[in-house]
């Protein structure tokens, strides 16, 4: 299967502080892991919040396959997606064995 990055972008100086609670990013995670199919879901996520950027890195057949993930998923908890991307994981603490 292939790897992607999904970088998302947010802004924390403009956002609504109860939208960031979380209770309200419960139910956001709710609505990812229901929106996921077997072939088409995040492996993780990393948050940079002082460069207002979230970086995920997912496991799809096809770029068209997440943005069809996040298409079931609503309005409210979706994130805005700067871009989709082929991506290779390099695993440096194995590469130092």
């Amino acid at each position: 299967m292939a790897k992607f990055l999904v970088l998302h972008t947010i802004d924390l100086r403009t956002a609504d502080a109860a939208e960031y609670s979380s209770e309200a990013q419960m139910a956001n995670v709710n609505d990812y892991l229901a929106a996921y199919t077997a072939e088409t879901y995040c492996i993780e996520s990393w948050v940079a919040a002082g460069a207002g950027k979230i970086a995920c890195l997912w496991e799809a057949p096809s770029e068209q396959a997440i943005i069809d993930v996040f298409a079931k998923m609503p309005q409210k908890s979706r994130v805005p997606v700067e871009g989709i991307y082929p991506a290779m994981v390099i695993d440096w603490r194995e590469m130092k064995k």
